[in-house]
């Protein structure tokens, strides 16, 4: 095998040796023993041989797992600034706080980065060597403003499906419109050719009877309809 090959193949893992244990006889063992320990008092840790594999993991114990190296809460919220080991430097905003306190915040928050940067800057031409003082400062200043923007994420959830749903209706209507416009073309060309017809026939033929031309293109247009649905 090339080296280039080698590369390739390493790219991603291989998926897990238990996955050839997902059979369907497999299942079906599962399913048997299952019904075989439902309503028993005795507690069964996990089904005999290959079949454990079947089974979910059970949720960790505790309010917070790992994984991929972060911790993460089983409660779906926005974690704050002391949980995440960072100190905050503004009042107490939460999503039920008012946009104009948001705002408010955000707008001191900004003028401490632009002091912080000109501090910085007048560090770097005076003593280089404590730089790293002030860009830690700036670090939490932005982590700060980035958790009172990240109050907005409900908010911004609810407007894109609201845009979504409103682009959903407008693309119906703007189907139903170019439905009604080719229904209407048709009935005006079936309306003509029947026209035509009609005057061969009193020409041909005076005394037969006249076609029912409303019911006609009525039924041809609920067809149409039918099938475009």
């Amino acid at each position: 095998m090339s080296e280039n090959e080698d590369l390739i193949s390493s790219l991603y893992p291989p998926p897990p040796p238990y996955f050839k244990f997902f059979t369907e006889e497999n299942r079906a063992k599962l399913e048997a023993w299952q019904k075989d320990h439902d309503g028993k008092e005795q507690s069964v840790p996990e089904p005999p041989g290959e079949l454990k594999f079947l089974v979910p993991p059970k949720q960790p114990e505790g309010t917070h797992y790992r994984g991929y190296g972060s911790l993460w809460s089983f409660e779906d919220k926005l974690p704050s600034l002391e949980d995440s080991g960072w100190k905050k430097l503004y009042e107490s905003v939460d999503d039920q706080d008012t946009s104009r306190a948001k705002i408010h915040e955000l707008h001191k928050l900004t003028d401490s980065l632009l002091l912080c940067f000109l501090e910085l800057i007048g560090i770097m031409s005076i003593e280089p060597q404590q730089f790293h003082v002030k860009i830690e400062d700036l670090k939490l200043i932005l982590i700060n403003i980035n958790h009172i923007l990240n109050t907005y994420r409900p908010h911004q959830s609810r407007e894109s499906l609201i845009m979504l749903l409103r682009q959903n209706i407008e693309q119906k209507r703007s189907e139903i419109t170019e439905i009604d416009k080719t229904c209407d073309s048709i009935r005006q060309r079936i309306e003509a050719i029947m026209d035509q017809d009609t005057g061969q026939s009193e020409v041909v033929e005076p005394s037969s009877e006249k076609p029912n031309r409303q019911a006609i293109v009525s039924e041809i247009l609920t067809n149409f309809r039918e099938n475009s649905q």
